[in-house]
C-alpha cells in the first residue's frame, strides 16, 4: 500500500485528540510517571507484555523507562521502536492549538512534541497495522524517561530486559524520511576558576581577579563551528559578590561537541589546560571537570538497521535522506549498549522553544514508517 493510500487509512481526529492529551499530561525531565502509566496502559491495550525497569532511582526520577514486547513473526528478529516521555521547561499545563495544518502550543510554553510525537507515531503505527490485519514481525518498544537532561532513562536502563539489536528513535528534528547515522560525543566543561579576594579600591593590586583570568582564558578558547565536525561554546559564567571586592571565583561552563570521539576529547583537554594556564600565569589556579554526557556514533549506510528503514520508506513511496545531526538522543546510548540504533525524523519544528510546531502531515506519515518498519511483507 502506498503512502497517500495508507494514510486515508489513518483516522487522524483520533491521533490528533491523542496528541493533545498526551502534551497535556505535565511530563518534565523526572517527573514523567503519569506519563509513564498512561503509555504503560496503551502498549498493553495494544496486547504488549509490559515492564518497567528502575532508572530513575539513579537519578532521583519518579519512574523508569517503560518496555513493551509484542511477539509477532518470531521467524524475524526483532525490533526496538523509542521515543522519550519528557520534555523541557516550560512544558507544564501545555494548552494545543490545533489548525487544519499544524499543532502548537498557546505560546507560554514548549508544546512537547518532542517527544510525544514519537510516542504517538509508534501507539498509531502499531494500531494501524493491527486494524489492517497486517503480519508483524517481533517488535520492542521503549519509552525512556529523562532524555533532555542528559539521556538519564537510556544511560541507567536494564538493557537484559530487551533481546533486539536493532533500534529506531524516533527524535529527530528534520523531515519524516530522515535517517540520522551519526551523532556527536558531548562533552561537557566545568571550570572554576579561584583567585584571590581584596578591597576593589583600597588595594585592588593584593588581589587576583577570577573574572579577569576567566575571560582572558576565553579569549583563548574556538567558538561556534571549528570544523565541519566540531563545535564549541562557552553558554555560563557566573562569579563575584559586589563591585567593591576583587573576585575570588569565578564558575564557568561550555561544552564541545564532534562526530569524531577523538577530536572531541581532545578539544576538551585543550580547553582544560587553557583555564589552568591562564591561572597559573597569574598565581591562581583553575579546576576543571570534564563530563563525557554521551559518545559519538556512526553508522554505515550498509548496515542492516539503515537498509530495513530505507527499504520500509520505498515500499511506501518516501524518499530517503541519510544525515547527521549535532544532538544526540537515545540512539547513542543504545549504540553504546550494543544496540545497532538511527534516529528518525519527526518532522517536528522549532523544539525546544514556545514556537514549538508539529506539521500534522508529518505526524501521519511518520506513523505511515511506523507501519512499514513493523509489518513483515506478504
Amino acid at each position: 500500500m502506498n503512502l497517500q493510500d495508507l494514510k486515508k487509512r489513518i483516522p487522524m481526529e483520533d491521533v490528533i485528540e491523542e496528541f493533545c492529551r498526551l502534551v497535556r499530561t505535565d511530563s518534565h525531565s523526572g517527573e514523567e510517571g503519569d506519563m509513564s502509566e498512561t503509555v504503560s496502559s496503551k502498549l498493553k491495550e495494544l496486547g504488549f507484555e509490559v515492564t518497567k525497569d528502575d532508572a530513575g532511582r539513579h537519578f532521583g526520577g519518579d519512574t523508569g523507562n517503560i518496555v513493551g514486547r509484542l511477539e509477532g513473526d518470531k521467524g524475524l528478529p526483532p525490533i526496538i521502536l523509542c521515543a522519550h516521555m519528557d520534555r523541557v521547561a516550560p512544558g507544564r499545563k501545555v494548552v494545543p492549538v490545533v489548525s487544519e495544518e499544524s499543532i502548537v502550543s498557546s505560546g507560554d510554553t514548549v508544546l512537547g512534541a518532542d517527544d510525544v510525537a514519537g510516542i504517538v507515531s509508534i501507539l498509531s503505527g502499531l494500531r494501524l497495522a493491527s486494524d489492517l490485519g497486517a503480519k508483524l514481525r517481533p517488535v520492542e518498544v521503549i519509552f525512556t524517561a529523562s532524555e533532555e537532561n542528559g539521556l538519564l532513562g537510556a544511560r541507567y536502563m536494564d538493557y537484559s530486559l530487551v533481546k533486539s539489536k536493532m533500534a529506531y528513535v524516533f527524535d529527530g528534528a528534520k523531515p519524516v524520511g530522515t535517517i540520522i547515522t551519526a551523532s556527536p560525543t558531548h562533552i561537557r566543561i566545568k571550570a572554576d576558576m579561584k583567585g584571590r579576594s581584596a578591597h576593589a579600591a583600597n588595594n585592588p593590586e593584593d588581589g587576583i581577579s577570577a573574572i579577569q583570568l576567566a575571560a582572558e582564558a576565553i579569549t583563548r578558547l574556538p567558538f561556534g563551528k571549528i570544523d565541519e565536525e566540531t563545535t564549541a561554546n562557552i553558554g555560563v559564567i557566573e562569579g563575584g559578590i559586589d563591585t567593591n571586592i576583587v573576585c575570588e571565583r569565578a564558575m564557568i561552563l561550555g561544552e564541545v561537541r564532534s562526530l569524531v570521539d577523538e577530536r572531541a576529547l581532545d578539544l576538551a583537554s585543550e580547553f582544560s589546560e587553557v583555564f589552568k594556564n591562564a591561572a597559573a600565569e597569574r598565581g591562581a589556579t583553575a579546576e576543571v571537570i570534564l563530563h563525557t554526557h554521551y559518545r559519538c556514533y556512526k553508522i554505515p549506510d550498509e548496515a542492516p538497521v539503515v537498509a530495513h528503514a530505507v527499504s520500509a520508506l520505498s515500499a511506501l513511496g518516501m524518499p530517503a535522506s541519510i544525515d547527521s545531526s549535532m544532538g544526540g538522543s537515545d540512539a547513542n546510548m543504545f549504540n553504546a549498549n550494543g544496540i545497532q540504533s538511527v534516529c528518525l525524523g519527526m518532522g517536528f519544528r522549532q523544539v525546544h522553544s514556545c514556537r514549538e510546531e508539529m506539521p500534522i502531515d508529518e505526524l501521519a506519515n511518520a506513523i505511515c514508517l511506523v507501519y512499514g518498519l513493523v509489518t513483515v511483507k506478504e
